[in-house]
């Protein structure tokens, strides 16, 4: 959902405002030894370094008193692939003005001094993204490994909101800092975000920094943030959003008090924040029942059991829509546009979905929630500009489901990974809306079982079956539909280059309630054929290569989403004139209180080579203190999984 904005109306009132320009950073700082420095010491691997960085947010007399605020940057380039740093977008929301353009380039000559190069107007592009987007861009001029780029800008806002502040990027920064004055009518919920320090944070009152003719002398609030030895902030698989953890300022608009004492509200409490939700949010898109009920088919409308209508009018929903890729924006969602066209957004179609099954008189919700990649929503206080996705609750006698027609894979009840993000609002049009936990319904595995046997050649002819369950299915219904049977083979041979495949059976392809099985008929080239001796890996399938876990330490937590089970099960025979002489051996491995276990079981019975391999993750969400148990969890997965049989001639 896009952030609303709120407009700055001052009218009929003039103000004398004392001018905070001399504390924003002007352009010209670079010095000799920034240019001489080849290597950022408290961290040797970063490509660039932001030298120092600030923001200074004031009202403007000469743009009619409208919030201004100076940015500075310098940044140092240390390397080649740094060079895209080079590259600034500024994003510009409707009557945003954008001025005041200074960039420079500095390099050292070979004689030790400054060559400075500076941006031409010419270089500064417009580009128009939408009706009310737009982006200026520009590229700094003359880089080189070991330039110092520095450039300023100012933007005029009429709004109230403020932007975060982030002072951690994927870059180390020296100093970061931001400051502020601010009417003292105008107050805002601020908040930091991440578990690096301010190392200043200081709230000061100017009584005198303003004067209203007619009213007299007013206030306003000075602020001073400012963060030093900043390092990157590094990304790594199974996060969340990294907006929950990226050291930031956060800005909610509290409260504006007019210059005549009128106290207008934007954060109070959730009962507030349920009408705004009810009457502007959802943008009179919850009353179409009437417009759905004569486009359900019939015979689903007339079913007696509710779990089958609800099912019915799920499939149908579902099947009707292309989800265009987009969440849920509050200005701009028609369903009865979006049903006619057969394409809509998620909010689109789970609206459309919401008033089918009210058309049928069945018990549904909203819920509105922040996804996997937004950010998750604070409960401090209301703020309702987090929540960027709508989906549906369905209760029907005891039973609960949460539901998202978006994709044509999902069976009924189970939402998309990207929801599952810890709490949601269920927004109640008769109570007031209440926090709920969503979950995923079912639960994900995948059963791999491999059956090989050895010929005359030492090559190997067998079956492989693959059934999946929960999000493994999902997923790889989605990866089969998208493609040609023939396509997905190729797919598969090129994964593993020593695997032909002779024949695949798929079962339950488009039954998204049932267990996914694919069976391939095999065949596996053994290049050192039958000799004296024969060494092979039976983890030929989904095997871990990488650890995804490559971190010194990890400062937020290890978020798998769902819990996931892995049976890998391998039966080989070997010829009559071989014998087996080294097994995998048998183990267990396990981290504290079962979160995550592996368990390896082999063995010889009659010319017959059986090993079982499970890897259960049981626990979800791992905290940083706990980010090396499961490190090294993965670790020992990936070097078991390089253990091999080594057969020997009789």
């Amino acid at each position: 959902m896009k952030k609303i904005l709120l407009l700055l109306i001052l009218t009929s009132i003039t103000l004398n405002l004392f001018s905070q320009k001399k504390i924003s950073t002007t352009i010209g700082k670079t010095s000799i030894d920034e240019l001489k420095m080849s290597i950022y010491e408290k961290d040797s691997t970063a490509s660039a370094v932001v030298l120092f960085e600030h923001a200074n947010m004031y009202l403007d007399a000469n743009f009619n008193y409208k919030t201004r605020t100076d940015y500075y940057f310098r940044i140092k380039i240390l390397d080649k692939s740094a060079f895209d740093y080079s590259t600034i977008s500024i994003n510009l929301y409707d009557k945003k003005q954008f001025l005041d353009l200074k960039a420079i380039t500095y390099n050292l000559t070979e004689n030790g001094l400054i060559e400075k190069t500076k941006l031409s107007e010419d270089k500064v592009y417009k580009v128009e993204k939408s009706n009310k987007w737009r982006t200026v861009k520009f590229t700094m001029p003359n880089i080189k490994i070991g330039s110092v780029i520095e450039y300023s800008y100012s933007i005029i806002s009429p709004y109230l909101s403020i932007n975060d502040w982030y002072f951690q990027s994927d870059i180390p920064k020296i100093k970061s800092s931001f400051n502020a004055s601010i009417l003292g009518n105008y107050k805002y919920n601020i908040r930091k975000v991440g578990v690096l320090e301010l190392d200043e944070n200081d709230v000061s009152l100017d009584k005198n920094c303003i004067y209203i003719d007619g009213l007299g002398e007013g206030q306003c609030v000075k602020y001073k943030f400012s963060m030093k030895d900043i390092p990157a902030f590094e990304e790594e698989d199974f996060m969340l959003s990294k907006k929950n953890y990226i050291s930031r300022l956060i800005f909610d608009l509290k409260t504006y008090t007019s210059p005549r004492g009128t106290i207008e509200k934007y954060t109070t409490t959730w009962r507030e924040a349920d009408k705004k939700l009810k009457s502007i949010f959802f943008n009179n898109q919850t009353s179409k029942k009437s417009f759905f009920r004569k486009r359900i088919p019939v015979e689903i409308l007339k079913e007696e059991n509710n779990i089958k209508k609800a099912k019915a009018i799920y499939k149908f929903i579902q099947n009707h829509y292309t989800w265009n890729n987009r969440y849920w924006s509050s200005e701009d969602e028609k369903v009865k546009d979006a049903f006619n066209t057969k394409t809509g957004s998620a909010g689109e179609i789970n609206l459309s979905l919401f008033n089918s099954l009210n058309a049928a008189d069945l018990d549904v919700n909203l819920v509105i929630l922040s996804t996997r990649n937004n950010g998750i929503p604070t409960d401090l206080y209301p703020v309702i500009f987090d929540f960027n996705y709508v989906i549906v609750k369905l209760k029907i006698n005891e039973n609960i489901f949460f539901l998202d027609a978006t994709s044509k894979y999902l069976p009924f009840g189970e939402i998309p990974f990207r929801c599952l993000n810890g709490r949601a609002r269920e927004v109640n049009f008769k109570e007031d809306s209440n926090w709920i936990s969503l979950k995923p319904k079912n639960k994900s595995s995948e059963n791999t079982r491999l059956k090989l046997v050895i010929d005359e050649n030492g090559d190997f002819n067998g079956t492989l079956n693959v059934s999946r369950f929960g999000y493994n299915a999902y997923k790889q219904r989605e990866k089969i539909q998208n493609t040609t049977k023939k396509n997905y083979i190729e797919d598969f041979e090129n994964k593993y280059p020593n695997t032909e495949v002779d024949s695949l059976v798929i079962t339950n392809e488009f039954d998204n309630e049932k267990i996914l099985v694919e069976n391939f008929k095999i065949f596996v080239n053994n290049e050192d054929g039958l000799k004296e001796k024969i060494r092979l890996n039976p983890f030929l399938y989904n095997r871990y290569v990488k650890n995804p876990f490559k971190l010194k330490n990890r400062d937020y937590p290890v978020n798998f989403g769902y819990s996931q089970k892995d049976n890998f099960f391998v039966n080989i025979k070997i010829p009559n004139n071989y014998k087996v002489t080294q097994l995998p051996k048998n183990t267990i491995f396990s981290l504290p209180n079962n979160a995550a276990r592996f368990i390896v079981n082999s063995k010889v019975s009659n010319n017959y080579i059986n090993i079982y391999f499970r890897i259960n993750l049981k626990k979800t969400i791992f905290n940083p203190s706990e980010y090396n148990s499961i490190k090294e969890f993965y670790n020992r997965i990936i070097e078991y999984q390089k253990s091999s049989i080594i057969l020997e001639k009789i």
